[in-house]
């Protein structure tokens, strides 16, 4: 039997206040309702508004799709959630992508992948990194001690990449960042070794 809109909203609502999250809630529907039941933005559009405070499962009245949206609501949604995709803020604001995608643009916004970093720095990981090299100028100007250090350099040959997420940003905004990914047995490691007169 095929369920209503409003009974599964009910299951939606009846897992959120279990405090499953909206990924758990929509694995645990496709499993036990079929995989076709209720799609992943639904879900995080109802898990949305239930957080919100908001419990009225039924679709408010309309007159009709709107054909603009509230350029400081669509601001709103995406300073909570950079990573939200044009098809689930249509579906939390009713209207179609299109809309949303012109709207995005009108105010500037665009969709950028974050940028590779190897590690996320503390705040103290770059103070000792300013420090040591302070440390190392002050020693160049005394003895030319740059002159004898060797230097390696390594690169990490991986078999599985790390998937990069984009994220929403205003124009000459920088894009995220994201950390790679764990390595495993199977990745490689290469080395380079150099000094002032070139690789050794």
């Amino acid at each position: 039997m095929e369920l209503s809109r409003q009974q599964i909203r009910t299951i939606m609502y009846y897992e959120f206040r279990n405090k499953l999250s909206a990924t758990e809630c929509h694995q645990k529907m496709c499993e036990s309702l079929g995989i076709n039941t209720v799609s992943y933005d639904a879900v995080k559009v109802w898990f949305r508004k239930f957080k919100a405070g908001n419990f009225d499962i039924e679709d408010e009245p309309r007159s009709g799709r709107p054909i603009e949206v509230d350029c400081e609501q669509l601001k709103q949604i995406i300073d909570q959630d950079k990573n939200v995709s044009t098809r689930t803020i249509a579906l939390e604001l009713d209207v179609c992508q299109k809309i949303i995608v012109n709207a995005l643009k009108r105010i500037n916004v665009t969709f950028k992948f974050n940028r590779w970093v190897s590690h996320e720095l503390t705040a103290e990981d770059k103070r000792k990194r300013k420090a040591a090299c302070l440390a190392l100028l002050r020693n160049q100007r005394k003895e030319k001690i740059l002159d004898r250090i060797v230097t390696c350099d390594e690169k990490w040959v991986c078999c599985s990449n790390t998937s990069r997420k984009g994220g929403w940003s205003a124009l000459g905004e920088s894009a995220g960042s994201v950390a790679r990914r764990a390595l495993t047995n199977k990745d490689v490691l290469l080395f380079i070794w150099w000094d002032c007169r070139g690789i050794i």
